[in-house]
Formats: C-alpha cells, sequence, structure tokens
C-alpha cells in the first residue's frame, strides 16, 4: 500500500518556490541553446552563399563597367545627331524598334540643397500669409495647407522633397504671383544634383510555356 506523503503549508511554499526557479533555470538555459544554434545556423548560411554573392557582384560590376564602355560612342554620335551635350544627361534608354526589348543604362541621383532654398520657402510662406484678408478664405487655408505640406522637410535629412517641390510648382499658374514663381525658382535654383551608383535596367518579351510574359531588370553598382 502506498504512503501518502503530506506536507505543511511552509513546505508546500518551499517545494513551489524550488519549481519556479527550477523552471526558470530550465528556460534560461533553453533561451541560451536556442541563441547559441540561431548563432551557428546564421553562421552556416553566411558561409554557404558568401562567396557566391560576391562573385555575382563582381559579375554584375564587370558586366555594367562593359556596358557603359560599349555605350560610349553611342553617346557620342546621340550628342552629333541631337546636337546636345549627353553626357548632362543622367540616363539613356536603347529600344527595338518593334518593341520587344529595351535597355537603359544611367545614374542614380540624389538631390539635396545649397542652403539658399530657404529664401524661396520664406518668399512663398510670405506670400501665402498675404492672401489671409481675401474673400475667398476657405480657399486660401486649403491653399496655405498644401503649401505647407510641400514645404515640409524630410523628418531624416532635414532637407525639402524635390518631388514635393515640383508638385507646389504646379500650383504656379493657381496662383499667378510673381512671388510665388520667385520662391519656387530659388527652391529649384538651390537643388544640387549628384550622380552616385550606376545601373543598367530594361525589359524584353519572352514565352514561357506557351505564356508571353515581360521580363523586367535592374542591375545597380
Amino acid at each position: 500500500m502506498q504512503e501518502t506523503i503530506s506536507m505543511t503549508a511552509q513546505e508546500r511554499q518551499e517545494f513551489e518556490a524550488f519549481k519556479a526557479k527550477k523552471q526558470e533555470r530550465e528556460a534560461r538555459e533553453r533561451r541560451k541553446a536556442d541563441r547559441e544554434t540561431f548563432k551557428k545556423l546564421s553562421e552556416e548560411f553566411v558561409n554557404a552563399n558568401i562567396n557566391y554573392l560576391a562573385m555575382h557582384q563582381q559579375a554584375t560590376e564587370k558586366v555594367i563597367n562593359d556596358l557603359f564602355k560599349e555605350y560610349k560612342h553611342i553617346l557620342e554620335l546621340k550628342g552629333e545627331v541631337y546636337g546636345n551635350r549627353v553626357d548632362t544627361q543622367d540616363s539613356h534608354t536603347s529600344t527595338l524598334e518593334d518593341g520587344s526589348a529595351s535597355i537603359t543604362i544611367g545614374y542614380n541621383v540624389s538631390i539635396g540643397f545649397d542652403g539658399t532654398e530657404s529664401e524661396g520657402v520664406k518668399k512663398i510662406r510670405n506670400f501665402i500669409n498675404s492672401l489671409t484678408d481675401t474673400q475667398d478664405n476657405d480657399k486660401v487655408k486649403k491653399l496655405s495647407k498644401m503649401v505647407n505640406t510641400f514645404l515640409k522637410p524630410n523628418a531624416k535629412t532635414g532637407m525639402l522633397n524635390p518631388v514635393k517641390i515640383i508638385e507646389l510648382s504646379k500650383l504656379r499658374e493657381e496662383f499667378g504671383s510673381e512671388d510665388f514663381n520667385d520662391g519656387i525658382d530659388i527652391i529649384f535654383n538651390a537643388q544640387v544634383r549628384s550622380r552616385n551608383s550606376m545601373y543598367v535596367s530594361g525589359w524584353k518579351y519572352i514565352t514561357e510555356d506557351d505564356v508571353p510574359r515581360k521580363l523586367e531588370f535592374r542591375f545597380t553598382v
């Protein structure tokens, strides 16, 4: 006959505390083991793929550099034929006559500002403030809100958004103001364009399983 073991309240409390500590220790050991497993798997992943990726990047860089060199004489001819400076153009596209394939080579461009754009922003805001006494006050409020949204600087860079400035410039006719236009011109003239990475993009129509589709690609180095 099995003997029943009884515990006092104090003994049960101590036993529960022991169990809790044991479970906590086991959970801590599991976390440690899981982290070690993660680090091991992560390292294996890098070792298994890094050489392929590095070689792929080197091959891509060579392809893009070769394409730029090969296209150089075409750019020179383009400048002669159309009478413009092709070196100031950020990208160039060549497309087959039947529209089945196209290649674009170019530079990714970042746009910043030289600091004088603040004068343009000030001029535009002064102009908007001068409209507050007009009869169509509701319209002015809406336009003012729109303008302030376009002139809001990027939270990270602290600079104006070039795309928003382009949108803002579409309001030239809406306002018909020399001050507004001058403010826009100041901002545009304050833009500093910087070429950084090179890219090759394009597309080709292919057929897979008797189904035609447009295969698009883009490589950047």
